[in-house]
């Protein structure tokens, strides 16, 4: 006689889905962080400022993981579990992991295949998309769904109770090793925290071009030519083009400016400029508008 799944236990499949969720969203931020401290950054370090962002960013990691918790049980978690149930019902068959485990799967690659359609009709993304929304899904949300499911399969009292701890615990020890490996890494040089080229006046010397028209000339003798270099508003507006000459300098400060390129008497160009990239492909760049806007003027040495 085929065994009946449980329909009770969806306030304990819903509540462990959400610290799982949760869980996973913190983890993920943190992956995330490791690796864009690689990335190419030019926002500013130290003193209140910064003190402040990382709190505030702190508090709205913490916001946001519960918002992702408590979304992704409800519209994920809790309903494939019922639908594993559903299907066990259906079949007659035993409401099991394994089950539980190929709904999820179908679901993902059925989820995978939809979405990626969208993304392909408006352009984004080749035939890679499919597979990499596909394992993404089941990544994401196996672990949680197969703990949500146990604690709604309770085998003896007190056992949601125990799912649930188990899967905070388990979320805190794996983001604890996270954080250890990390700072393992970045500690022992495996990975390094992303700094601008360290470049000498020699370096600077050549030509420096936009990719569209636009060009910085460094002389040896300390003279640089501007051809076609768009000029920029406060704002972030285009306000035509600067041709001209001038004079040149690269000085090495302290702080979250270790180099500063200063061009004088050169129109609209006297100020602004920082040196970015890497070693083997450096850049001269001016903010466009304010620095936390994030945009830049890039321009690349030529060889």
């Amino acid at each position: 006689m085929p065994v009946r799944p449980p329909d009770g236990g969806n306030g304990a499949v819903f509540t462990v889905g959400a610290v799982a969720i949760g869980a996973e969203a913190v983890i993920a931020a943190l992956v995330a962080v490791l690796i864009l401290l690689q990335s190419e950054s030019h926002g500013g370090e130290g003193g209140i400022g910064w003190l402040f962002g990382t709190i505030f960013a702190l508090v709205l990691l913490a916001v946001m993981s519960v918002i992702a918790g408590l979304a992704g049980s409800a519209m994920a978690v809790l309903p494939l579990v019922l639908l594993g149930r559903a299907v066990a019902r259906r079949t007659g068959r035993r409401d099991s992991w394994q089950l539980t485990l190929a709904t999820v799967a179908v679901v993902a690659v059925a989820l995978a295949l939809l979405i990626g359609s969208c993304m392909l009709l408006v352009g984004f993304g080749g035939l890679l998309v499919y597979p990499v929304l596909a394992l993404s899904l089941v990544v994401g949300l196996v672990p949680a769904t197969l703990c949500a499911r146990a604690a709604g399969n309770p085998g003896k009292p007190g056992a949601r109770w125990r799912v649930l701890g188990g899967v905070a615990l388990g979320g805190l020890g794996l983001l604890a090793v996270m954080l250890a490996v990390g700072v393992a890494a970045y500690s022992s040089g495996i990975l390094k925290i992303y700094e601008p080229p360290r470049l000498t006046e020699a370096d600077m010397v050549g030509t420096w071009t936009d990719g569209g028209g636009g060009s910085l000339r460094f002389e040896a003798d300390g003279t640089v030519t501007a051809k076609g270099v768009i000029k920029y508003e406060a704002t972030g507006e285009q306000s035509g083009a600067s041709n001209c000459t001038g004079k040149w300098q690269l000085t090495e400060n302290e702080g979250d400016r270790p180099f500063e390129l200063s061009i004088a008497d050169c129109e609209s160009l006297s100020f602004g400029w920082d040196i970015g990239g890497t070693e083997e492909h450096p850049t001269v760049f001016t903010w466009i508008g304010k620095p936390d806007s994030g945009e830049r003027y890039i321009l690349t040495r030529q060889r």
